[in-house]
């Protein structure tokens, strides 16, 4: 039975670790999933290019995983189940369970706007595409009213 390995998240540390897994791990002993909420890869770190109108590429998973063995799983991650070696998630289709021998959490992280009262109504952050495209339609709007300033 071949060892399975599921890499939680694909953004620059889960993608990272599935290439090279899979390029240092036998096909014949090891099977490779991704498991990632979005269909693109999301350069975090070019986010603040995108809040002041500048074009980011998001490629798709499926194009940059693709000609490797590493299986890509567009779903939710829901629960990890770390006694029974299983992750639960969500997707289109209603979701499922996919057990692991090994467990690569890379996840990341996102901001908590609920526990300051007002961020979430007047921050801005820009750790992902919608955040970061929130934040370019202020700026715009600001650009809008011709009352001059800078940010």
């Amino acid at each position: 039975m071949k060892h399975r390995i599921v890499v939680l998240g694909a953004g620059y540390a889960g993608a990272y670790v599935a290439g090279n897994l899979v390029r240092r791990l036998s096909s014949a002993d090891t099977e490779i999933t991704v498991v990632n909420a979005e269909p693109d890869f999301v350069q975090r770190m070019r986010m603040h290019q995108l809040a002041t109108g500048q074009m980011v590429e998001a490629p798709r998973l499926a194009d940059v995983f693709a000609g490797t063995r590493i299986r890509l799983r567009p779903a939710r991650v829901t629960e990890v189940d770390p006694e029974r070696r299983i992750v639960t998630v969500a997707d289109a289709d209603g979701g499922g369970v996919l057990g692991y021998d090994t467990l690569v959490y890379a996840l990341g992280s996102r901001g908590d706007v609920e526990r300051v009262p007002g961020v979430a109504e007047h921050g801005f952050d820009i750790a992902a595409r919608p955040s970061a495209l929130r934040l370019r339609q202020r700026l715009d709007d600001l650009d809008g009213r011709d009352e001059g300033g800078r940010v």
